[in-house]
C-alpha cells in the first residue's frame, strides 16, 4: 500500500515512519490488509509533483507547514489527485482546520499527540473505508437536478456524518423542514412551468434562510429539509423568517405564483432521533401535539 506523508518537520516524519516500521513488526494484528511503503515530499509543491507522476492509495497531509496557508494544502492536493483519499494530520490546537478539511471532502484526520501505531493503522482504515464508501455512492444521485440542493440519499449520509461531528463537538443539531403546499393548485392553475419555478424559488429561499446551514436539501417532490450545527439563540421563528422573505418576493416586479409553506423546525442532541424518521414525519406531528396542548 503506497502512503504519500506531506510533512515539512523531519522529526515528525521519523516518527511516522517509526510508527509504521512497528506495524509492520506485529502482522498478527491485521487491521491493514497490506503492507505499507511510505513515501515523503516535504512541501505541497513536491507533493503535487509526485501525485502527477505517481499513485497513491492515501495522502497524510499536514496542512500547517505553510503558516497562514488554512484549507489551501489540502484543496490543491485535492485538484491535483482528485481521486486519492487524504488523511490530515494536525495538532491538537488545529483541530477545527482538520474538522474543516473533512467538511470539504478529506477522508478524516488524525490528532499528532495521538499518533501510534495502532491508532494510525485504524485511521488508515478508517480513511480508506471511507473514500471506498464515497466512491461508491458516487453513480448515486445525490444532487437534485432541478433545484441543485442536495437530493434525499445524499442528505441521510452527509447528515449522518455531519451528526457523528456535532456529538463529536457536543453541540445541538437543528432540522428545519419546510413542504410547499398548493402543489397541485399550482400545476392546475398555472401549469408545469409555474409548478417548477415555485420548486426552484423555494430552493433559493432555503440558501437565503440558512446561508450558514451545513446542509440543505430537496427531501421530497415538495419537501426541504435544512441541518444546521451548532448555536440557534438569536433566530427568530422560522414561519415568521419565511413570512419575511414572501413578503419581500411580494415587491418584486412581475406577479408570480403565490407560494404557501408549512414549516417545522427542532433542536436535538445527535443520536436522539434519526434524521430518516424526522423526515418520514416525526417531527410534524410532535410539532402538531405541541400546538394541540
Amino acid at each position: 500500500m503506497r502512503l504519500l506523508l506531506v510533512e515539512r518537520d523531519a522529526w515528525d516524519a521519523g516518527l511516522m515512519q517509526e510508527a509504521i516500521d512497528e506495524l509492520e513488526e506485529h502482522p498478527q494484528e491485521k487491521i491493514l490488509p497490506r503492507p505499507i511503503d511510505l513515501f515523503h515530499a516535504e512541501n505541497i509543491s513536491e507533493a503535487t509533483a509526485s501525485v502527477e507522476h505517481d499513485h497513491y492509495d492515501l495522502i497524510l497531509l499536514d496542512p500547517t507547514g505553510s503558516h497562514g496557508a488554512g484549507l489551501q494544502p489540502f484543496m490543491q492536493l485535492r485538484e491535483a489527485a482528485p481521486r486519492t483519499p487524504v488523511l490530515m494530520l494536525v495538532p491538537r490546537a488545529e483541530e477545527p482546520l482538520a474538522l474543516a478539511a473533512v467538511r470539504e471532502g478529506a477522508a478524516g484526520y488524525l490528532l499528532k499527540e495521538d499518533i501510534d501505531c495502532l491508532p494510525l493503522a485504524r485511521g488508515i482504515r478508517a480513511a480508506l473505508e471511507r473514500h471506498q464508501a464515497l466512491t461508491a455512492r458516487e453513480e448515486q444521485p445525490n444532487a437534485d437536478e432541478l433545484t441543485g440542493l442536495t437530493s434525499k440519499n445524499g442528505f441521510l449520509y452527509l447528515g449522518d456524518m455531519a451528526l457523528r461531528l456535532a456529538t463529536r463537538w457536543n453541540k445541538p443539531a437543528r432540522l428545519s423542514i419546510v413542504n410547499l403546499t398548493g402543489y397541485q393548485v399550482l400545476q392546475d392553475v398555472y401549469g408545469s412551468q409555474a409548478r417548477d419555478l415555485a420548486l426552484i424559488e423555494t430552493a433559493d429561499m432555503l440558501r437565503d434562510l440558512f446561508p450558514d446551514s451545513d446542509l440543505l436539501a430537496r427531501t421530497g417532490p415538495t419537501q426541504f429539509s435544512a441541518l444546521s450545527i451548532g448555536p440557534t439563540e438569536s433566530l427568530r421563528p422560522l414561519p415568521i423568517r419565511i413570512n419575511a422573505w414572501l413578503d419581500k418576493r411580494a415587491g418584486r416586479p412581475g406577479h408570480p405564483a403565490p407560494l404557501e409553506f408549512d414549516a417545522f423546525e427542532e433542536v436535538f442532541c445527535a443520536g436522539d432521533h434519526t434524521l430518516n424518521d424526522l423526515l418520514a414525519g416525526a417531527l410534524p406531528r410532535r410539532a402538531a401535539a405541541a400546538m394541540r396542548q
